[in-house]
This record gives C-alpha cells, sequence and structure tokens, in this order.
C-alpha cells in the first residue's frame, strides 16, 4: 500500500491559510486538515481520527497539515510515525513561514 505524504505548514496563521489555499487551488487531488486544539497533546486523538477520515476515498495524493504552534511540531511528527498513521502517511517537508511577530516592516520593503 503506497503511504500518503503529509506536508506540515507553520507560522502566521493568516500566511499558513493563504499558502494553503493556493496549493490546493493548483493541486486539486490534495487535501488540508486544520487540527482543532494541540495536534499531539489534548487534540492527538481528534487530528488521528480526522486524518484517517480524510484519507478514505477519495484518497488525497498529499495532505497539508496546518500547524498553529510550532513548539508542538515534534510531537506532531513523531505522532504521524506511530501505528497506526505510520502505516498510512508518510511524514514529508516541513513548510515554515514567518510568525507575524517575525514580520519586520524592512522584510516587506516599507
Amino acid at each position: 500500500m503506497t503511504r500518503t505524504p503529509v506536508h506540515i505548514v507553520t507560522g502566521a496563521p493568516s500566511a499558513t491559510r493563504a499558502l494553503v489555499e493556493r496549493l490546493l487551488a493548483a493541486r486539486p487531488g490534495w487535501a488540508k486538515l486544520a487540527p482543532v486544539g494541540c495536534p499531539c497533546c489534548t487534540g492527538r486523538v481528534e487530528t488521528q481520527i480526522a486524518l484517517a477520515r480524510l484519507l478514505r476515498d477519495p484518497r488525497p495524493e498529499r495532505v497539508l497539515l496546518e500547524l498553529a504552534d510550532e513548539q508542538h511540531l515534534a510531537a506532531l511528527q513523531r505522532a504521524l510515525g506511530e501505528w497506526p498513521l505510520a502505516r498510512y502517511v508518510e511524514s514529508a517537508s516541513v513548510i515554515r513561514l514567518p510568525r507575524d511577530s517575525e514580520i519586520v516592516p524592512e522584510a516587506l520593503g516599507a
């Protein structure tokens, strides 16, 4: 069985949402998951269930998982690599966008 790549997108919520929507528009076979709550702690089971439902027919080519708080990144990656999810998904790249507090006017050309 082929495992579905899961890319984690983290950064400023507005930026991650915009990037994910742009990627989904360009790649109709892709899907997104935006977990409610912490996807590795209190919301781990909910994230696993939501991802399992997303992987049912029609199975997406890739999944973009939005992560609001990068401090949970390592735990989320571990969860993706553990049974039962590891049978169906493979952890792919992490796309890090700047947080709102990291964006300075000079970076915007202002």
